[in-house]
């Protein structure tokens, strides 16, 4: 049974929501405070999917042109920059989800942080306005060689630099059964849709009209290839709470991408606050279902796509 909610959010009837319950396991109390609000994030479990069925089994590290380091694995698979992907693997590895493991150390800049540099030779650079030639090749000596950084130009001696420990994250094992239940698995409708003779991607990395490349759960194109044509893309958050405002992050991503309709699956619900905000931003055309419990999911999914199919088909074919 849907009932319509202004024409944009829809909910979905049936049994009452259990807290504790998450994808329709039993969650213990310690499980549940473990739970990250990120894992209702849809890049977020594209990363952990990927991690769990052996894609990525490390998360290595890399200087980048900038002069910091980045994880590219992670920064393909959800689509964000350097500095988001960085924090939410700190944060992921502060709830348990991913163990930090110290792969170097290394020199900084202590202004602004950068670890790649040019070394100035002392016989090179003329000597400094308020010290001879003598006393600055003494105090180099002292010091160390000195550093230009790439990134900000800094000057600094390189005994001045600041040590900085470098981690690669992989998945917590004690997490792996955990993270499975957590994880919504959509390949029933994947199979369906795709039976069809429909393009279909999950998850969908799609790049919006700023040149920002966005993820989500899900992206369909009904005729042609994706990379031409997108005609839904969808998000999925499953929480065991109702789902705050933050689930507006699919607004900005669709004002960015030139997908025909956007979707949004919560369980078990939105707050009066998020519901008032979607509804006045539905001129974007963001549908939202809300559904009780996880198990509805596949079934809403595919009956939704397939009506906003009818309705996308009758008016291509117009």
């Amino acid at each position: 049974m849907f009932i319509s909610y202004r024409q944009t959010l829809i909910t979905i009837a049936g049994n009452n929501h259990t807290r504790g319950r998450v994808l329709g396991v039993e969650l213990t109390p310690g499980e549940k405070a473990s739970l990250s609000s990120l894992l209702n994030r849809s890049d977020v479990q594209a990363l952990l999917r990927a991690l769990l069925d052996g894609s990525i089994s490390v998360l290595k590290p890399v200087l980048n042109q900038s002069g910091d380091f980045s994880y590219p694995e992670a920064e393909k698979i959800m689509g964000s920059s350097s500095r988001v992907v960085r924090e939410i693997l700190e944060a992921l590895s502060n709830e348990g989800i991913l163990l930090k493991e110290l792969t170097t150390a290394v020199l900084s800049c202590p202004h602004c942080g950068c670890s790649k540099f040019i070394v100035e030779l002392t016989d090179t650079y003329s000597p400094s306005s308020s010290r001879s030639k003598v006393i600055e090749n003494i105090v180099s000596g002292l010091l160390g060689k000195r550093l230009v950084c790439v990134s900000g130009h800094h000057s600094f001696y390189e005994n001045e630099g600041v040590s900085r420990k470098i981690y690669s994250f992989r998945l917590n094992p004690d997490k792996r059964d955990l993270i499975g239940r957590w994880l919504l698995d959509i390949t029933p409708v994947i199979e369906s849709l795709r039976a069809k003779g429909w393009r279909v991607e999950s998850p969908a990395k799609i790049r919006g009209k700023s040149g920002v490349e966005h993820t989500f759960s899900l992206a369909v194109s009904y005729k042609g290839e994706l990379k031409d044509s997108v005609d839904a893309v969808v998000d999925i958050i499953v929480s065991d709470i109702l789902v705050d405002e933050s689930a507006l992050s699919i607004v900005l991503k669709a004002m960015d991408v030139n997908a025909a309709k956007k979707l949004l699956l919560v369980v078990p619900g939105l707050t009066d606050k998020a519901r008032t905000l979607f509804d006045y931003y539905n001129t974007f055309d963001v549908y939202v279902l809300e559904c009780q419990n996880a198990s509805q999911i596949n079934n809403a999914l595919f009956e939704i796509l397939m009506s906003l199919a009818k309705i996308r088909l009758k008016t291509v074919q117009m």
